[in-house]
């Protein structure tokens, strides 16, 4: 996966948060949750800052391998 930008990133990750929102209760939405959690919201702490280049959690990488498939149909 190749990496984005900071504000990319921020960006998938909130519309992963607002997702996972909408669901009662699911794996994805506990990942979520507990990164949020436990980086107490800051962009630098979280899971897709972890690694050089921001590369995203899989939830982040799966959300953009749908958008890149959508756009491509």
């Amino acid at each position: 996966m190749e990496g984005l930008t900071r504000t990319e990133a921020v960006v998938l990750c909130s519309r992963v948060r607002e997702q996972n929102q909408a669901t009662l209760s699911s794996p994805d939405r506990i990942q979520c949750w507990k990164c949020v959690r436990f980086s107490g919201g800051n962009p630098e702490r979280i899971i897709m800052a972890s690694a050089p280049g921001y590369l995203g959690c899989d939830l982040i990488n799966k959300m953009l391998a749908r958008t890149k498939r959508a756009s491509i149909v």
